[in-house]
């Protein structure tokens, strides 16, 4: 998957991140070109369907939280 996929996802996200704190909340989000795949209830079952839907790391998942987690160096060089 390609930087420009995962930021598409990640803004796509944090578009839907009121309507899916509301609604999903502690739930992890599967997204594909910028599209909400579906809410899963562990990171496990998220992966599942997304490599059965997307095609294998053709996705990414995202924890649905009310607070944002700090993710380290890795993030910051993506930015």
């Amino acid at each position: 998957m390609e930087r420009a996929d995962v930021l598409k996802n990640y803004a796509a996200f944090e578009a839907m991140r009121t309507e899916l704190e509301a609604s999903h909340l502690e739930k992890f989000a599967v997204l594909h070109d910028g599209q909400l795949i579906g809410t899963y209830p562990s990171i496990r079952e998220a992966r599942t369907a997304g490599n059965a839907s997307c095609g294998v790391g053709n996705f990414t998942t995202q924890e649905i939280r009310s607070e944002p987690i700090e993710l380290g160096t890795v993030a910051a060089a993506l930015s």
